[in-house]
């Protein structure tokens, strides 16, 4: 359990995350309404082992999250409303997940088949996992480490499918084609999108006393309200 000044500052870095936000991000959303005063209207926090967590329901309507735990960091901004005994939460603008796509072949003369993620300025990107299809036998399963990525060397086989994926970012490209010919380097561009920016539309929020319980498809997790 973290000490009393470490819980302090795991919640008051979790409510950096939801009223620390860009000028442009501070206004609100063109469907929002003024909500009659709500109980549930406030400020809450969550603190656990290496997690730390913030959502703020605003008297229009509006609500603010955000998360941090380990290297993951996801934020969401939309409305909410009340039905029944539960508060839903609608993300709006809905996020733009990331994006994997083919890009160029390079030649690398007497160089093996490599394959390179890369981000729009051109860098490798680290981290990611995939996948490789063959026409036949199980599929070979790794990870990028920031740079080009080679089939092992006894792997005789010819590739015909890559998958990416990261499944903390929710990314997941599907299998896309590969031409695995030696000599060659396929680059995948992925762009960012909304990264980071998670879709909290179909979560809901239940009463638990004065502490809010957010439900998720990947879980719940209690928030306790911050009195000033």
């Amino acid at each position: 359990m973290l000490t009393v000044p470490l819980r302090r500052l795991a919640i008051a870095c979790a409510v950096a995350l939801v009223l620390v936000r860009p000028a442009e991000a501070q206004d609100v959303p063109s469907t929002a309404q003024i909500v009659p005063a709500d109980p549930a209207i406030g400020e809450y926090a969550a603190a656990q082992m290496e997690l730390a967590a913030g959502i703020r329901l605003n008297p229009d309507g509006t609500f603010d999250y955000g998360l941090t735990v380990g290297s993951l960091d996801e934020q969401a901004r939309g409305r909410w409303k009340r039905v029944g005994q539960r508060i839903e939460l609608l993300s709006d603008p809905k996020p733009v997940p990331p994006s994997i796509t083919a890009d160029r072949i390079e030649a690398a003369p007497g160089e093996p088949f490599a394959i390179r993620l890369l981000a729009p300025n051109g860098r490798d990107i680290a981290g990611v996992d995939l996948r490789i299809d063959f026409d036949n036998g199980e599929p070979v399963e790794s990870y990028l480490a920031g740079g080009p990525w080679s089939l092992p060397a006894d792997e005789k086989r010819t590739p015909r499918f890559v998958t990416f994926s990261m499944r903390a970012y929710r990314i997941d490209s599907g299998p896309l084609p590969l031409l695995g010919e030696d000599g060659t380097v396929a680059n995948f561009l992925l762009m960012p999108n909304d990264f980071g920016v998670v879709d909290l539309t179909g979560a809901y929020l239940e009463p638990d006393g004065e502490d809010l319980i957010l439900v998720r498809p990947d879980g719940s997790l209690t928030f306790k309200r911050i009195y000033d």
